[in-house]
């Protein structure tokens, strides 16, 4: 087997900060104020105390990982900007807004924009950087926007766009 695949110095990852969601351009990288918090909170969970039930053999590893974990969640942290939904904006999409979707077969779907740091499609948040939260930018409810995806272009129209999470919750399916 060539040294290339093999792993000689028997070190872990210590010192090493795994690569994390890095902004397509030199922009500063922008987050909610909730999002922020949820990540500091996950940070001051993982600076305290390991768990009692995990099996010895086991230990080592998962500590190693939460303080790698612990590192990159201090990056991120120190280089966000939080931004909170301005008023002005209200009735049309920006970062921070909450979307109500429906595609082409009628089915509806709720988003909220937010930065890379904080994305998870399968809980509602969309990367400000993904093709469809860039396509939605600056338009407002009753407006359709076209996205390019590996099926082929897809059409969602506007329902709604809201900044507060309990509006856009009673506007959603």
């Amino acid at each position: 087997m060539s040294k290339a695949f093999t792993k000689e110095d028997g070190g872990g990852d210590e010192g090493l900060t795994p690569a994390r969601p890095r902004s397509t351009s030199a922009e500063q990288r922008y987050i909610t104020p909730e999002g922020y918090r949820a990540l500091q909170e996950e940070l001051l969970e993982l600076q305290g105390p390991v768990p009692r039930d995990w099996p010895e053999l086991e230990a080592g590893v998962r500590k190693r990982e939460r303080e790698r974990r612990a590192r990159e969640l201090t990056a991120i942290l120190e280089d966000v900007r939080v931004v909170a939904p301005d008023p002005s904006q209200a009735g049309r999409v920006f970062f921070g807004a909450w979307v109500v979707l429906e595609d082409e077969d009628g089915a509806r779907m709720r988003y909220r924009v937010v930065g890379p740091d904080e994305a998870d499609v399968k809980a509602g948040r969309l990367s400000v950087e993904s093709p469809l939260a860039r396509a939605l930018l600056g338009k407002e409810a009753g407006e359709a926007v076209q996205v390019e995806r590996p099926r082929g272009t897809v059409e969602y129209e506007i329902l709604a766009v809201e900044y507060a999470e309990s509006e856009a919750a009673a506007a959603a399916p």
